[in-house]
């Protein structure tokens, strides 16, 4: 359990570890409101307070347009904002832990295996423009392709929704984050990850 002292430091922090953040608001729902406003709350964790958090990260999150009425939670944000990381917060978490991870994990034949389902995949997804960038952090659809930076990439993904294709096309993405986004079943996710090599 995370220690009073630790989490008032660690809710404070704007570089603060989401897992911690998501693992703090879960033990300590006191800190639910504080969890909210950092600047490293994933939309997932938003919506996972919005619905079990106390009434005060309940009611801050209303104030953001993150509310939990009626059934399933719903974000007042622009709809590829929405559709956001429904996966449980243990799936959004690994995403930052992917020096645990290789590529070797997945087998040749596996690939080979699925290498004839892929081609008209790749084709059809080759026909799509690539999405429009829209995020305010200026990530491009030619970043989210070609950069090796496993924490740039987790960042695109978590606050760049409509580029996810792209990420799920870049053969740098590691495995639990190509997992998390198979999860969303995005349908131009799901065909820029049919194209995987």
């Amino acid at each position: 359990m995370v220690d009073y002292d630790k989490a008032v430091a660690t809710v404070q922090d704007p570089n603060a570890d989401p897992v911690l953040l998501a693992k703090i608001a879960y033990e300590n729902p006191e800190f639910g409101a504080n969890v909210a406003v950092n600047p490293r709350c994933y939309p997932g964790l938003k919506r996972w307070l919005a619905t079990f958090g106390d009434e005060r990260a309940r009611q801050t999150l209303a104030q953001m347009g993150v509310t939990a009425e009626d059934g399933p939670v719903a974000d007042a944000q622009p709809a590829q904002d929405v559709a956001a990381d429904s996966a449980a917060d243990s799936a959004a978490a690994d995403q930052y832990s992917a020096d645990s991870y290789s590529a070797d994990q997945y087998s040749a034949d596996s690939y080979a295996a699925s290498a004839a389902q892929q081609q008209p995949a790749q084709d059809q997804y080759a026909a799509q423009q690539e999405p429009q960038a829209t995020n305010p952090y200026e990530y491009t659809a030619q970043m989210a392709l070609e950069t090796t930076d496993q924490e740039l990439i987790a960042k695109i993904a978590q606050y760049a929704p409509e580029l996810r294709p792209c990420i799920a096309r870049n053969p740098s993405t590691y495995p639990a984050l190509v997992d998390w986004l198979a999860q969303l079943n995005d349908p131009a996710v799901n065909a820029a990850l049919a194209t995987r090599q």
